[in-house]
């Protein structure tokens, strides 16, 4: 079977030229052949590259070296034989080292043929070496969904901008790092191929609002980066963020479904003095988390400040990750007060933490990170724990103080993962203390993020004869069909309410109304924040249960909690 050839011929000899063919043709070759005996000539059969060139050493006023040159100028890279009737050794090597494939003389054309092919099969297989280098040049430095650049790749593009900033102290660039709120919902709701698609066409509209000169780089799931080189001015930047928050604008359809993106930018520039780039893009990310942390679209530009917090904040993280580890954790009781008789019945344990250098710090500081860490279960765990044991202690020094009971704070955390009821059980026996001496807590704004979760778990509880509180309540938006289920025993006014009684019609027709709803659904009510005599008063004639606040006590170390046991005080 014939082989196709198109065949560029550089010879002034037609003679010759016909040899050549023959026995291109005689070795299984069918060439459609093009034959030039000029530069000018040459140069315009260069325009549509043939697959192979043969020529002649020497031409009127046109050598081999000369088509080799132009070859090379035009950026191609053919197999090139040369076929002379007299050249020597010397200029034979010049010739390949000038990239010639192979050399022959004219009395000799029985070897053409072989020639040919081993050119040819060279020629495949530096082609096959070059799509290889490129496909893995792709799969290393290129996101494999978008085809944009990778994190390796940007960096690399970005420390060469650095180079050329050392260069030129003029050189201005940027690095907005974006991060889109929303990807995760589609993921879970309409799947990974819906989610992928979305990917895809996020990076077709952020590359329709930039130039061809900046680098977009997907640097992981819903994270992308942008550099954006020489900058005219660094006001340049913001202008970009605005044009991107404005394409996020349009909702993108997915299976006939609108479905919106809420952009968050945070911007770092070159200006601020920037060695490499590691530093700018971590700050170009403390900025975007700053945004972040607003809750609504929008860019921020980072500043010295927001470094220290993230350094801060990173300590912190590293510290609460030890802190159950090296014991650091302490409860402060607070007592709660059966309002009709004025007398303790329990205490609420309170979450402090004995930071090595901070000192004693309050949850409100921790409890947010603690929570994104995941260290939630593991300090609920030690707190029921500690209270119980606690408990015990009291109920053993004061057995005539009954009931006395200990309430426990509860993360939705645990109450998604069906080990609570099991967690109370096991501590309960261990403490040796009974079932109803135990209150389980669970915020109305917590519950109201899984709230079918939190009445399964809530029932289980109420299974084992412990008691429950929804605390904070009407601060939560929980429903009345929600309060109907609920197994729940107690519901705790939140204090916002409660310290507004006596100077605010409101908070009192609010606190009324929870009360008498309460006790028409049959359960008890606790109130939060008592600090006045006047609050205790409008409390116990609302016909309120029990009470906690700073009017009784602040929060108090077991020491002193046990001091007020023992000194029987009542209100």
């Amino acid at each position: 079977m014939e082989t196709n050839l198109n065949l560029l011929l550089l010879e002034d000899s037609p003679a010759d030229a016909e040899l050549m063919i023959e026995a291109l043709r005689e070795s299984g070759y069918d060439p459609t052949v093009r034959r030039v005996d000029s530069k000018d000539a040459y140069l315009r059969e260069l325009e549509q590259p043939p697959d192979f060139i043969l020529s002649d050493f020497s031409m009127p006023q046109f050598t081999a070296q000369d088509a080799l040159k132009l070859m090379k100028e035009r950026g191609l890279d053919l197999p090139f034989i040369i076929v002379s009737g007299c050249m020597g050794e010397d200029m034979a090597v010049e010739c390949m080292k000038a990239g010639a494939s192979d050399y022959l003389l004219k009395d000799r054309l029985a070897r053409l043929g072989h020639a040919v092919t081993q050119a040819l099969e060279r020629k495949r297989l530096v082609e096959e070496k070059r799509q290889a280098e490129q496909r893995l040049f792709l799969e290393t430095f290129h996101d494999s969904l978008t085809g944009l650049p990778n994190r390796a790749l940007f960096m690399d593009r970005l420390d060469r901008v650095f180079l050329q900033s050392r260069r030129q102290p003029a050189h201005l660039f940027a690095l907005l790092h974006l991060n889109l709120d929303g990807l995760k919902m589609v993921h879970s709701g309409l799947g990974v191929s819906s989610a992928d698609r979305l990917l895809i066409e996020v990076s077709q509209r952020i590359l329709r609002r930039i130039r061809s000169a900046d680098t977009l780089a997907r640097m992981e799931g819903d994270a992308f980066t942008l550099l954006i080189d020489n900058l005219k001015a660094m006001g340049n930047a913001t202008r970009v963020a605005d044009r991107l928050q404005q394409e996020f604008a349009t909702p993108f359809t997915l299976e006939d479904r609108e479905v919106f993106l809420t952009p968050y930018i945070g911007i770092a520039s070159s200006h601020t003095g920037y060695e490499n780039g590691e530093p700018l893009l971590r700050d170009a990310t403390t900025a975007m988390l700053q945004a972040k942390a607003t809750g609504r679209a929008g860019f921020v530009i980072f500043d010295k400040a927001m470094h220290q917090q993230a350094m801060a904040r990173l300590k912190m993280e590293g510290d609460l990750r030890q802190a159950l580890d090296r014991k650091e954790f302490r409860l402060a009781y607070q007592p709660i007060v059966q309002l009709q008789e004025g007398r303790i019945t329990g205490f609420e344990a309170l979450l402090r933490w004995q930071h090595p250098e901070h000192g004693l710090t309050r949850p409100d500081a921790f409890l947010d990170i603690a929570t994104e860490l995941g260290l939630m279960k593991g300090i609920g765990e030690w707190s029921l724990g500690e209270g119980c044991r606690q408990l015990k202690l009291w109920h053993d020094q004061f057995p005539r103080i009954r009931p006395l009971t200990i309430s426990v704070n509860f993360s939705i955390q645990h109450f998604t993962q069906d080990h609570l009821a099991l967690l109370i059980k096991h501590v309960l026996d261990k403490s040796g203390i009974d079932a109803s001496s135990v209150k389980i807590e669970i915020t109305e704004s917590e519950m109201m993020q899984n709230p079918e979760a939190v009445n399964r778990v809530l029932a289980e509880i109420k299974e084992q004869q412990v008691d429950t509180c929804l605390d904070d309540f009407g601060t939560g938006y929980s429903s009345l069909s929600h309060l109907q289920q609920l197994p729940i025993t107690f519901l705790k006014i939140d204090q916002s309410f409660v310290r507004r009684l006596g100077t605010d019609d409101d908070a009192l027709a609010i606190v009324k109304t929870i009360i008498a709803l309460a006790h028409q659904l049959g359960r008890q009510v606790i109130a939060e924040g008592i600090e006045t005599a006047e609050h205790l008063a409008i409390l116990r004639s609302l016909g309120c249960e029990y009470g906690q606040g700073y009017f009784f006590s602040k929060p108090l170390s077991p020491e002193d909690a046990g001091t007020l046991l023992a000194s029987a005080r009542r209100w």
